[in-house]
């Protein structure tokens, strides 16, 4: 034995030194992607009974207080658009996310399809034609600089105009494309503007390209080129964005184009269940790598516990599914105040009140509306409000509204 590890030590401590550092890298990856993430951001299978259900309104929570919330929602949610169409994080904020910016972007459809209209122009103006991984269609992130005019023009305090900044990164090269392709679905059903999609077809195959340029073997699709990693979040984005994308695609009259799509999203949905599930514990690993799979732990709210909770929001399990209750009780229980923000995370997570209502989860729901209203609106909207958390609270109250 002694010599052999003489004679093969050096072999052997290779070896080990390069596992070592491909999970150094998957784990530095990992806490990268999900700080950056959530910047923006054990269940039992058989725990299938549905939760609570309706609730009161909080008294202050009439009809006209609901439509006065949307409309002044939407309205800071539109002013945080730039002059180029780009959507800032934040009103006056120096970055854009277009990720965060896809996601928001379709509230404004409802007051303002134009300003939508010049953000789908600004994101394909910007598609990275080849990316420094060598990946065509992806887009950075953006620095603004804003360039207010000089004294002796007579108008001190108005913008001159902006200057974008391309970070050169992007957190994850497939949801920020199919964040995209559900957003020009969306555009595209509601406006019915059919030229913006024709004259820009290239540009958008491209963007659709990127997640299957991205896709592995069993389905699932790598976070960005050079990364071991597919993530449960990602890939239920991308099987939505691939699936919205594809109606657009049929509807224009593509039909082959629009099949190969779905085939690509049917294979991704089939990684998910196939690859993350773990049917013994009831739930799905947020990340797998070749090294690894990662599954929730029992209270980390980000990634863990919300990863689950985009099968429901993605449309990938039904609402009346009764896995859809599993997933859904199992999180309360883990979370049981995160209404009123009891969850280890600063910011909000409106999306989570809406996979609550979503699953009729009244009483959380309305208990989130009345947190964040007090929290939040009350107090001009703070950081970490950003321009998700405004979509996704507009699209809450909407839900409300509509009960």
């Amino acid at each position: 034995m002694a010599e052999f590890f003489l004679s093969h030590g050096k072999h052997i401590l290779a070896a080990v030194t390069v596992i070592a550092l491909a999970v150094l890298a998957t784990t530095i990856h990992i806490s990268l992607y999900t700080n950056s993430r959530s910047l923006g951001m054990h269940h039992d299978s058989r725990q299938d009974e549905p939760v609570a259900g309706a609730a009161s309104n909080p008294s202050y929570l009439t009809s006209t207080h609901l439509t006065s919330l949307i409309e002044g929602e939407l309205a800071w949610l539109l002013s945080c658009s730039l002059p180029n169409g780009a959507l800032a994080q934040s009103p006056g904020s120096n970055t854009v996310i277009p990720y965060f910016a896809n996601l928001a972007a379709r509230k404004l459809l409802t007051i303002d399809a134009e300003a939508v209209r010049d953000y789908i122009i600004w994101y394909l103006s910007s598609l990275n034609k080849l990316d420094r991984w060598g990946l065509s269609g992806t887009i950075y992130d953006y620095k603004v600089e804003y360039l207010p005019h000089d004294n002796s023009s007579g108008t001190d305090g108005e913008l001159k105009g902006i200057i974008m900044i391309p970070t050169g990164n992007y957190d994850s090269a497939d949801s920020y494309a199919s964040t995209f392709l559900s957003l020009l679905g969306e555009y595209y059903f509601t406006t019915g503007d059919r030229d913006l999609i024709r004259s820009n077809l290239p540009d958008i195959s491209l963007v659709a390209s990127v997640v299957v340029n991205l896709q592995d073997e069993d389905g699932l699709v790598f976070v960005k080129p050079g990364s071991w990693t597919k993530y449960l979040m990602d890939n239920a984005e991308n099987y939505r964005g691939l699936m919205d994308w594809s109606q657009v695609l049929l509807e224009e009259g593509y039909a082959d184009d629009a099949d190969y799509l779905k085939h690509v999203a049917a294979r991704i949905k089939d990684g998910i269940f196939n690859v993350l599930y773990e049917p013994e514990r009831g739930v799905f690993a947020w990340s797998a790598s070749p090294i690894w799979k990662r599954f929730p732990r029992v209270g980390k709210w980000y990634p863990d516990g919300v990863s689950q909770l985009y099968l429901l929001t993605c449309g990938l399990i039904s609402p009346e599914d009764p896995e859809a209750h599993a997933i859904w009780n199992t999180f309360v229980q883990n979370f049981p105040a995160w209404e009123i923000g009891v969850k280890k995370d600063r910011f909000p997570w409106t999306s989570v009140a809406v996979a609550s209502l979503m699953m009729g989860d009244w009483d959380k729901a309305l208990g989130f509306v009345d947190w964040a209203y007090g929290e939040y609106l009350l107090n001009g909207r703070p950081y970490p409000w950003y321009i998700l958390e405004s979509a996704d609270f507009v699209t809450l109250l909407e839900l409300v509204t509509t009960q």
